[in-house]
């Protein structure tokens, strides 16, 4: 089984404007948060990181959840792609995940690809926000949804493939803009799959890479469900991460 995030437009229709204003206030703040995003997230792909991926499973969504296996990886963003490479290898392919794993599920985009749709490309409708709570701190909660033309979020099964639309929330601090948490949901799935839901939760914190900080995936969590009862659950952990830069050499030969 594969899951792979890629995909988010803002329409406003509607909304109440305020006297004075061109623009509602709300869509004021979001223009504000998806250009503090944009800061913190266009420059993602100048940056690896340990990928660690406990991997679980329950045949029953009341039965407790039995470990399969944990993976080490090495995960970076790429023009635009998040591509994986064993620990301590030297370089990055492109493989498709479900090379590195015999049963259960495994994905990628949990590291860039979400946000770099969201906020970066612009590819998602997102609405009005609400205050909550989340970690502790004073929030904006803002819902977001892709078609499945947006999105680029793919999912395959050994019965076969299909690519699906998203909703989701993302929060902001109240204060800073910066980006804690993001949950998301696949919609519409399609009955081959076997799937009935795919669930994710990435939870984000400034990361000190190099002389600067950076504000980065720290941790995600996706169950997916099955039609026939059963759970597979991920729980991913990222670390040690560290800029990169390619390196060129000229050789010109024998004088």
């Amino acid at each position: 089984m594969k899951l792979l995030a890629i995909g988010v437009a803002l329409a406003v229709t509607g909304i109440p404007v305020l006297p004075g204003q061109d623009l509602p206030a709300w869509v004021l703040v979001l223009s504000r948060v998806k250009r503090h995003a944009r800061e913190s997230f266009q420059n993602i792909p100048n940056y690896t990181c340990q990928e660690t991926v406990v991997r679980s499973a329950r045949r029953i969504s009341r039965g407790p959840f039995h470990e399969i296996d944990t993976l080490r990886l090495q995960v970076a963003s790429v023009a635009n792609r998040e591509l994986l490479a064993p620990q301590g290898a030297s370089r990055f392919e492109d493989i498709d995940p479900s090379y590195y794993i015999q049963e259960g599920a495994i994905g990628t985009g949990l590291f860039s690809s979400l946000v770099r749709n969201l906020f970066v490309n612009d590819n998602a409708l997102i609405g009005q926000p609400r205050e909550e709570q989340v970690q502790s701190r004073a929030a904006l909660a803002f819902d977001f949804e892709m078609t499945e033309f947006r999105s680029g979020y793919q999912l395959q099964s050994v019965s076969g493939s299909a690519t699906v639309g998203l909703r989701g929330t993302f929060w902001v601090d109240k204060e800073s803009l910066d980006l804690p948490q993001i949950e998301d949901r696949a919609v519409a799935i399609p009955q081959a799959l076997g799937m009935s839901d795919v669930d994710s939760a990435i939870a984000f914190a400034p990361v000190r890479v190099g002389s600067s900080d950076a504000l980065l995936p720290q941790s995600a969590e996706t169950v997916v469900k099955e039609l026939k009862g059963g759970e597979k659950k991920n729980v991913t952990r990222f670390s040690g991460c560290r800029a990169y830069t390619a390196e060129s050499v000229i050789d010109y030969g024998a004088p």
